[in-house]
């Protein structure tokens, strides 16, 4: 019996608005999940809010969509794309935890009271 790809989401962030980078962000988040195995439900982005803010509209709907039954991760490239600063990664990274889905970071770089709360999530399928 052939095993399901676990169900992921994507998300995005930049303080501009640079359509060229975002789509070669987006595509470089799509290769990573084909790579590995992942079926990449949706890719959440926020484009122009800051990030030491923890309200952001595309985070809401990423951390929603986690909620739902067969979602297994949050895929992010880096944890820059969360914040630049240790306490709001930690803080976006708990809601996501909240939600039972495990967070995978690319460069595997998250700060280490963010990756606290990662201990006992779904390891990274190999």
């Amino acid at each position: 019996m052939k095993r399901q790809a676990p169900l992921v989401y994507g998300y995005l962030h930049n303080v501009r608005e640079q359509p060229e980078w975002f789509a070669e962000a987006k595509e470089r988040l799509e290769l990573w999940c084909v790579s590995e195995g992942w079926h990449l439900g949706a890719t959440f982005s926020d484009v122009g809010s800051l990030l030491d803010v923890e309200d952001r509209v595309g985070f809401r709907g990423l951390v929603q969509a986690l909620g739902m039954p067969q979602a297994s991760a949050a895929v992010v490239l880096n944890s820059v794309h969360l914040s630049y600063r240790a306490d709001v990664v930690t803080a976006l990274v708990a809601q996501i935890r909240r939600t039972k889905a495990a967070i995978w970071v690319q460069d595997g770089g998250l700060p280490d009271m963010a990756q606290k709360l990662c201990r006992g999530q779904l390891a990274r399928p190999t």
